[in-house]
């Protein structure tokens, strides 16, 4: 099978994945936050119209993973497709890609995250967030964080097996995802070169590669890699838009909406909803031909939005402890309007460490790209 069309992608369907990017960080980080520093919504008391709102909008989290497992099987998926069906699909290039893009800010994140745990049990620990000393009634705290600080978790974390062969490091959360993601960039081009290799040997990498991943990885990433793989079967349809834009944006609100009122009360249904209708939305903006309203701000926010997810969570959470320390939370964490400033304080703190840190983690990943292309495609020899 061979392909005549590229698979370009132009500039309103890139300012549409740059904004969905930095959005979907955004909610991530506003639910881990409202979760630390405010009460549960069923503890909270009696709330007007604004504070039912902002609990709201800030428990989108999950679903926000779900976008960015289809964002990257469009963008990742899609190119191996590419290159696939054009015939100049290699794998030492490809590899160096994928571990230049994950680990260019994983490797800092973990060892930050290290530090901030370590330094936040010992010393600020009186909210109890690390052990769980006392009940907390937190939806992001839901174990004894300080039992995961272990030179073994830590390397089962490095090669990505969090999940699968131990726990998250530490209080980061949000690494769960982070796994899934990394065996789907194997596992999809390893689908791919079955389904579509020129060679008997290269199908056969596939078969076993394959059968590999499926004994080795749990139900449940297998089960999300379907969203993964939606996103990469855009390839085939990218340029031809199914819906205009509109309808495909009403879709994907109103999958948003259904995870929260548990219209559909399966919660795989109700991510596959998220999944399909972003999908929708990838594809419809590939019909449009302007910019984005604001799209320079939009594209820079995207751009350090993998450090974001990668490093918030621990920043978040020792915050949060230093300030209970202080005496500035009280221990209900009742919302209040000083409760409100303090949350966008910390927000914008969190944005600011990650920031700083992207400047010499994510901002660098051509530079690691190119220092591993030279080093270990030209000098091992495994290049084209």
């Amino acid at each position: 099978m061979t392909l005549d069309r590229p698979f370009n992608i132009g500039p309103f369907q890139s300012d549409v994945l740059n904004l969905s990017r930095w959005v979907a960080a955004l909610l991530v980080v506003i639910e881990h936050l409202r979760s630390l520093l405010f009460a549960e919504y069923g503890d909270a008391g009696r709330l007007g119209p604004i504070g039912k709102a902002f609990y709201f909008v800030t428990n989108f989290g999950h679903q926000a993973v779900m976008v960015f497992f289809a964002m990257s099987g469009f963008l990742v998926g899609g190119k191996v497709l590419d290159r696939l069906l054009r015939g100049n699909f290699e794998w030492p290039q490809y590899g160096v890609d994928r571990v230049s893009r994950l680990y260019a800010v994983y490797v800092l994140a973990l060892l930050l995250g290290c530090a901030l745990d370590w330094i936040g049990y010992h010393h600020l620990n009186e909210l109890g967030l690390y052990n769980q000393i006392r009940p907390s009634h937190i939806a992001l705290i839901d174990h004894d964080f300080s039992q995961d600080l272990t030179v073994p978790v830590f390397w089962v974390n490095l090669v990505m097996c969090q999940t699968i062969l131990g726990p998250v490091l530490g209080s980061n959360g949000p690494l769960w995802s982070l796994a899934n993601e990394a065996w789907y960039y194997l596992a999809g081009p390893l689908l791919f070169v079955l389904l579509f290799g020129r060679k008997t040997s290269s199908r056969m990498v596939g078969i076993i590669g394959l059968a590999f991943v499926v004994w080795f990885l749990p139900g449940s990433i297998l089960v999300y890699a379907l969203v993964w793989l939606l996103g990469a079967g855009l390839y085939f349809i990218n340029g031809r838009v199914l819906l205009p834009l509109w309808v495909s944006l009403v879709l994907f609100g109103v999958s948003f909406v259904n995870a929260r009122l548990l219209w559909i009360p399966n919660g795989y249904i109700t991510d596959f909803l998220i999944g399909i209708s972003f999908a929708l939305v990838i594809n419809s903006a590939a019909g449009g031909s302007h910019r984005i309203l604001g799209h320079v701000w939009s594209n820079a926010a995207a751009a350090f939005s993998y450090s974001v997810y990668l490093c918030h969570c621990s920043f978040l959470i020792f915050v949060v402890s230093w300030l209970f320390h202080l005496g500035w939370i009280d221990p209900s964490r009742s919302p209040t309007p000083r409760l409100a400033g303090i949350f966008l304080l910390v927000l914008l703190a969190a944005y600011v460490w990650c920031y700083l840190i992207s400047l010499v983690t994510e901002r660098q990943t051509s530079r690691i790209r190119a220092w591993l292309g030279k080093h270990l495609i030209q000098k091992l020899g495994i290049g084209v």
